[in-house]
């Protein structure tokens, strides 16, 4: 389901760079699109990182949830990605994704919630400022992967799979690990010819140059979960997989 207004469209070029291990469209870079596509509509609607950076404030994403309803092959050289944002409810701002390739048959879906954070203190801005920061007409428009996150608890059937050092490679221009990059975490606990069909992610804690992160996981049927942690958890995941053929 498309909006209908304050939305925006951009044209996505693939490259053979953009594909994965099995031939499709990379989850880290379809989570590089949205993130691109997400950062050009604020900044044209007033609400941009330069413009929150101005006011002590960053945006920073807490939770994102992809669904890949068609094959992204490699082959495909372009698709539009549209994005619109949802009126804030309280201290969170949604925005919704939708991937159509050139007959306008839906690749991907997406839902992602922000949340707005004072700079210095590192806390959530009150809903008030978040009301004052982030305006427009919003559409009413929910794209069609719901906005319900699994709520996941690392226990004891859990396995380590590897620990990670946070690498200057893995920062962004808020100096933290880039939401993108704890996508490829995840990743990393496949195996190279396992195809991701839908991928959720809440972010908890911030990463930092010279963290570790311990990432732990299990799977049941064809799902997998994973957990990251650092003394406490940093971040859940939960991908539904199956076999390249």
């Amino acid at each position: 389901m498309l909006p209908k207004k304050t939305f925006y469209t951009t044209e996505c070029l693939l490259y053979e760079s953009n594909f994965d291990t099995s031939g499709v469209l990379s989850v880290h870079r379809a989570a590089e699109f949205l993130q691109d596509a997400a950062g050009e509509h604020a900044k044209l609607l007033g609400f941009g990182w330069d413009n929150l950076d101005s006011t002590g404030c960053l945006w920073v994403l807490s939770k994102l949830r992809i669904r890949f309803d068609k094959s992204v092959t490699k082959g495909a050289n372009r698709f539009t990605l549209y994005t619109w944002p949802l009126k804030p409810a309280r201290f969170f701002a949604e925005r919704c994704f939708v991937a159509v390739d050139d007959v306008g048959e839906q690749l991907f879906a997406a839902t992602s919630v922000w949340l707005v954070i004072d700079r210095e203190s590192r806390r959530i801005v009150s809903s008030d400022r978040l009301k004052s920061i982030y305006n427009c007409d919003f559409d009413d428009t929910h794209c069609d992967v719901p906005s319900e996150f699994e709520r996941i608890r690392r226990d004891e059937s859990y396995v380590h799979c590897y620990d990670r050092a946070i690498r200057r490679c893995d920062l962004d221009v808020n100096c933290h690990v880039n939401n993108t990059n704890y996508v490829n975490y995840v990743m990393d606990v496949l195996a190279p010819d396992e195809i991701v069909s839908e991928l959720e992610i809440v972010y908890q804690k911030e990463l930092r140059l010279g963290d570790v992160v311990s990432i732990y996981c299990k799977r049941a049927g064809n799902s997998v979960f994973v957990v990251g942690e650092r003394d406490e958890t940093c971040f859940t995941a939960k991908l539904i997989v199956s076999h390249n053929a």
